[in-house]
This record gives structure tokens, C-alpha cells and sequence, in this order.
């Protein structure tokens, strides 16, 4: 007969767990920072009161919201120990101070779990070790996230109304100004530098060359740093150098993302708020020049974008260094030029292409694709529709039964554990593992929706690229319409030949000519192209003639 042995749950060797704590303030004032320390000192006492427990580091991140995980260096340089397996448990004050951000807490706590990395927060007396399920978690971090919007609405009405009544105070001085006791008192070494920007560029000397030569004359700016033509143009267009004071030229959204206000929020002019630098009639020439040179240019005022003006503008992407190619006037020819190659060959060895050539590869293509439509585009439509209709019946089915059966899982489970026939530990560790796998499906479905979605659109450019084709109208011209409604980039490896990247996803190489060459005999000619002999030629169109008779010219 067999013996049976039976062993007691597994337990990680907890001689000695490597603790690590993590602290947060959201600003760097002294009463912040002072609380910071407290917190360090905290846990220092708090991880040496466990006989089983190391402090292997505090990590700390100073004046960081807890909304973006993306500035939170500490935070990430403790992920990273994590991942090393150099922490075996983290101690922080509250979920507020591990993410103001639901979606990050809960990323963060599984990616923990699946390290066997528990994370115990004092505040809420939660120990993500021993937590049965995420859904306490997920509640307690959308009270803290809700915290958080509430408290910044509440910030961002107070800083309004101080807008309103005059009454706001700054927190920082723009180049040319100190703040003192939270007046603006003109800084003599950069206020020089700002008149002298403002003269230059009155006189007709461009942002770029004043950049440049601000540089030649090693004259920081605010932050040390060298001088660039935006750097001049927003001085250019700060209007708190003519003593005025502009408030909210920026806001937050409810994401945390700052956007320039063109309007969404109210604005509010304070004037003569500060000694001034620039006269009202100097700062309105200026705007009334960056205007004008915006116009000649094609870019939208506000908005810093480039108008497509030109059919190709900002379409032609270098496939050495991924810049975007800038038009160029030549004698005699208009180029398309890698900007990186226009500053220097080493950088990229990409030569400009003729605006022609690529207008007649677009020609080329276009042909070919109406000549192909039989045996290319129809065969295409259908199979996407198939891949669509096999996405939808199939896959997607499968994994909404496999939630549904980690449901029914996770039940029995809770049943077996409240009727003391499953050890909790066993509990936990399974239903750990059907949440995971449940998250994973959900996760395959929004993937597979979105691939859908694709799909559909993709199907959508499709039928209409067939439909245009169809109608057989060749082209012997570039058509500026055309290639809006069907080319989403053109990609140049080299200037012999470029890749037409089309709105249905298709990606077809042609070969840059000065004129289409394409027409009715197009089959003709690349037949001649594969067979020299003419005997051999008329072969393969006897070969192919029932089945493709009718796409031959």
C-alpha cells in the first residue's frame, strides 16, 4: 500500500525579508519636505520593530503627483529592484501615496503579485498578500483617485477666483523678471537680452538667426540652456513684458495633461501689473510680423501645426531616420529633401526626390492597382470580410466562455473555503491565478475588438479603392484628390524608389519615373520584362488565357 505524506502549506523562507518602503509628497514646500523626512524616520523605526525583516531601502520621491507614474522616478527605480528580485515586501503609508491613478494601483499590485512581492498599506490595513480578491483594492484606489480630482477641482477654483479678483499670486518669474515676496522686479542682464530680442526681430531679423547669434554670444537662457527660435518666439508672444499680466494661458484637464488655452477656459487680463519692458505698440508689431511670416509659411496661428497646404506636406517619411521631408524649390524642379540630410549628409544619407517623380509614381500605382483589381483588390475585400466574420464566431466566443467558467470557478471556490473544506491559503493562491487568467482574456478581447475595429475600417478603404477602380478612368495626371482620399505616407529608402503606405493598409513599392508607366498594355510589358523571347511570351499567354484573358490588354 502507498503512504501518503502530507506536507503543510507552502512558505517562502522568511528569516529574513528584504523590506523596502516608499514615500511621496506632491510638492516640495518646506512643511512637504519636513513631512517626507517623518515619513523616512517613520519607517526606519517601524521595518527595525520585525526581527524578520531588512530595510534594504527607502525610496522617495520629492514634489511628484501621484496621478502619473511616468515622473515617479523612485517609484520606477523600486519596480526595477522588484523585478531583480532584490525586494521580498514593500511598506507604504497608503494607496494614496503608491497612485492617485486606479489603473496604475491595480498594474502595479499585480504585476507585484505575480513576483510574490506583497504590499501592505498602513493606513487601510490592507496586506495585498493576503487579499482574496481585487476588488477592496479597487474601491479603496477609486475613493483615492476621486480624492485627488476633488482636492485639484478645488485648487483650480480657488487659483480662478484669484484670477478673477487680481489677488494671484506667482510662483515663478519669466526670463527678464525676479520674483521677490511675489512682486516681478526687472532683472537688469536678462531684461537687456529681451529688448534686444524684441529690436532684432522689429528690424527684420528672423527668430532662428537671433537664436543663433545669442548663442554665438554664449548668453543663457532661464534654465542655462541654448537658445532656440521657439524659445525667442515665446517671448516674443509673452504679453506680461508690456506690464500686463495674462493669467490661465494654460490649464489641466481631467487627466492631468496641460493644454495652451485657445478658448475652452476663460482668461484674465490684469493691467499694469508689473513694470513693463515692451510697449503695447512694440508687443502688437511683433504679433502682427509672427502673423504674417505664419501665413507665408502655412502654419495656423495657435495651434502650432503646419497647414496641408501641398498634397505630400508632412506625408513623406525618411526611411533611414524617420524625419519628414520638407518641400524645396530648385531651379527648374520643386524637391521633396530629408530635413536631416538638408543639415548634414552624415546624418542621413537620403537624397531629395523630384515633387514629378513622385507625382507619377503615384500615377503608376494607382494604374496598376485598377489593371489588378480582379486578381489583387477583390480577392483582398473578401478575405478580410472572411478574417472579420472567423474574429467574431470564434475566438472571441471562446474566451467569454472561459470567464464564464473562472466565474463559476471562483464560486465554488468561496463555497469550499466558507464550508472549511479548503485551506484559505489554497484560496487565495487559486483564486490569484483565475483572476489573472480572467484579466488576460478581458484583455484579449479589447485586443481582438480593436483589431475588429481595424479590420472593418480596413475593409471600409478597401471596397473604396475597388470602387474607384473599377470605374477604369486611368490616370495620365497627378491627381491632388486622389491621393488625400487613398495615401496615408509615402516612405523614401532611396531616391531610385519609395513605398505608397495606403489607408487600407496595403504598402506597395514603386519606382520613381518622370512619367506614368502604366497604360493598356501594362500586362504586355511586364510579360516582355520576364521573357525575352518573344515565343516564350506568347506561351505564357496562352498559359494564363482562360483564367486571366480578360486582365490582358
Amino acid at each position: 500500500m502507498s503512504t501518503i505524506t502530507k506536507i503543510e502549506g507552502y512558505q517562502r523562507d522568511v528569516k529574513q525579508l528584504r523590506v523596502a518602503a516608499y514615500c511621496r509628497v506632491s510638492t516640495d514646500n518646506v512643511e512637504q519636505l519636513e513631512s517626507l523626512q517623518n515619513q523616512r524616520e517613520h519607517y526606519q523605526e517601524y521595518i527595525s520593530h520585525h526581527p524578520n525583516w531588512q530595510l534594504a531601502k527607502i525610496y522617495y520621491d520629492e514634489g511628484i503627483s501621484g496621478t502619473k507614474l511616468t515622473k515617479r522616478n523612485a517609484l520606477k527605480e523600486l519596480l526595477g529592484d522588484c523585478r531583480n528580485h532584490r525586494i521580498d515586501l514593500i511598506v507604504t503609508k497608503s494607496i494614496s501615496r503608491l497612485s492617485r491613478n486606479t489603473t496604475d494601483c491595480l498594474q502595479i499590485v499585480r504585476e507585484l503579485q505575480q513576483l510574490n512581492i506583497p504590499i501592505i498599506f498602513e493606513k487601510e490595513h490592507l496586506n495585498t498578500g493576503a487579499m482574496a480578491s481585487e476588488l477592496f483594492l479597487s474601491i479603496l484606489s477609486s475613493i483615492a483617485q476621486d480624492e485627488s480630482r476633488s482636492t485639484a477641482g478645488n485648487l483650480r477654483w480657488a487659483i480662478r477666483q484669484r484670477f478673477a479678483s487680481g489677488e494671484f499670486r506667482l510662483s515663478s518669474a519669466p526670463y527678464g523678471y525676479k520674483l521677490r515676496d511675489g512682486n516681478l522686479l526687472i532683472y537688469p542682464a536678462e531684461a537687456r537680452t529681451v529688448k534686444h530680442i524684441f529690436h532684432k526681430f522689429l528690424t527684420g531679423t528672423s527668430a532662428t538667426q537671433i537664436a543663433k547669434e545669442l548663442n554665438g554670444h554664449q548668453v543663457a537662457t532661464q534654465r542655462g540652456g541654448h537658445w532656440r527660435s521657439n524659445t525667442v518666439l515665446n517671448i516674443l508672444r509673452n504679453i506680461n513684458y508690456t506690464g500686463d499680466m495674462l493669467c490661465q494661458k494654460t490649464y489641466r484637464d481631467d487627466q492631468y495633461h496641460r493644454h495652451f488655452n485657445h478658448g475652452e477656459l476663460a482668461q484674465y487680463l490684469i493691467e499694469n501689473h508689473h513694470p513693463s519692458l515692451i510697449s503695447h505698440q512694440a508687443f502688437d508689431q511683433a504679433q502682427k510680423i509672427i502673423k504674417e511670416n505664419a501665413q507665408k509659411r502655412h502654419i495656423e496661428v495657435g495651434t502650432h501645426k503646419y497647414q496641408q497646404h501641398y498634397p505630400f506636406s508632412g506625408k513623406i517619411i525618411c526611411g533611414y531616420c524617420s524625419t519628414t521631408f520638407k518641400r524645396q524649390t530648385r531651379p527648374n524642379k520643386i524637391c521633396w529633401a530629408c530635413q536631416k540630410h538638408l543639415k548634414s549628409a552624415k546624418q542621413c544619407p537620403i537624397k531629395a526626390i523630384s515633387e514629378e517623380s513622385l507625382e507619377a509614381a503615384f500615377c503608376s500605382m494607382m494604374n496598376k492597382l485598377i489593371f489588378s483589381q480582379k486578381f489583387l483588390l477583390q480577392p483582398l475585400l473578401e478575405e478580410l470580410q472572411n478574417q472579420a466574420n472567423s474574429n467574431s464566431n470564434g475566438e472571441l466566443g471562446k474566451l467569454a466562455e472561459q470567464i464564464k467558467a473562472n466565474d463559476h470557478k471562483a464560486e465554488t471556490l468561496t463555497r469550499l473555503m466558507q464550508s472549511g473544506l479548503l485551506d484559505k491559503a489554497i484560496y487565495v493562491n487559486q483564486t490569484a491565478k483565475l483572476e489573472q487568467d480572467t484579466y488576460q482574456c478581458r484583455q484579449k478581447i479589447k485586443l481582438l475588438n480593436s483589431q475588429n475595429t481595424d479590420s472593418a475600417n480596413d475593409f471600409e478603404e478597401v471596397r473604396s479603392l475597388l470602387r474607384w477602380c473599377q470605374k477604369g478612368q486611368t490616370l495620365t495626371s497627378f491627381n491632388p484628390n486622389l491621393f488625400q482620399t487613398f495615401a496615408q505616407q509615402i516612405i523614401v529608402n532611396d531616391p531610385t524608389e519609395v513605398i505608397f503606405k495606403l489607408k487600407c493598409a496595403l504598402e506597395l513599392t514603386e519606382k520613381l519615373t518622370k512619367k506614368a508607366a502604366v497604360y493598356q498594355q501594362f500586362y504586355r510589358g511586364i510579360i516582355k520584362q520576364r521573357f525575352n523571347e518573344p515565343i516564350k511570351q506568347a506561351e505564357y499567354l496562352y498559359s494564363i488565357i482562360e483564367s486571366e484573358g480578360d486582365l490582358i490588354g
